[in-house]
């Protein structure tokens, strides 16, 4: 006769089968800008790798361009990054800090306008106790959100946009 717990779960297996694909789907959803994550979600990604100790920022340049820009944005930054020539290129700055160095506080992140295939937001912090305020510009692609275009509001002598930059001559 079998015991209590076998017939309750007639296989470990079938269990641990079960936790794996939560795991899996756990750790997916957490990719940056998931196909089902709205534009909100898919900034927090990308300002959570700002944040806590040992935050290094992030890796926007080269080939993980696609992850958070549109094609036409990815375009560009790959044509800044081979033009340059290893050197610093048309961006000398973080442009999701407005600044090379960073330590972001009291970060806020407001949706300013949103349909199904574009939507615009705005993220306001402090960085090194300054306050910071940047637009972004997005669409929605078959990969989820990207970022079409970034406005630096704020600091007053920090304004402008990175595809107007990145559009630039070297």
């Amino acid at each position: 006769m079998r015991s209590l717990e076998n017939r309750l779960f007639p296989t470990g297996r079938l269990l641990l089968a079960v936790m794996l694909a939560l795991l899996a789907l756990t750790v997916l959803s957490g990719r940056p800008g998931a196909a089902d994550d709205g534009p909100r979600q898919f900034l927090l990604s990308i300002y959570k790798k700002y944040s806590g100790p040992g935050a290094m920022g992030l890796d926007w340049r080269g080939n993980r361009a696609s992850l958070y820009f549109d094609p036409a944005m990815t375009k560009l930054i790959l044509r800044d990054v081979r033009e340059s020539k290893g050197e610093v290129g048309r961006i000398g700055f973080d442009p999701f800090t407005a600044g090379q160095d960073f330590e972001i506080k009291g970060l806020g992140i407001e949706i300013v306008s949103q349909d199904a295939e574009t939507a615009q937001a705005v993220a306001s912090f402090r960085n090194l106790g300054q306050p910071a305020k940047i637009r972004y510009d997005l669409v929605k692609t078959a990969k989820g959100w990207r970022i079409a275009n970034i406005v630096w509001i704020a600091p007053e002598d920090f304004k402008g946009d990175l595809r107007s930059i990145l559009s630039g001559p070297l």
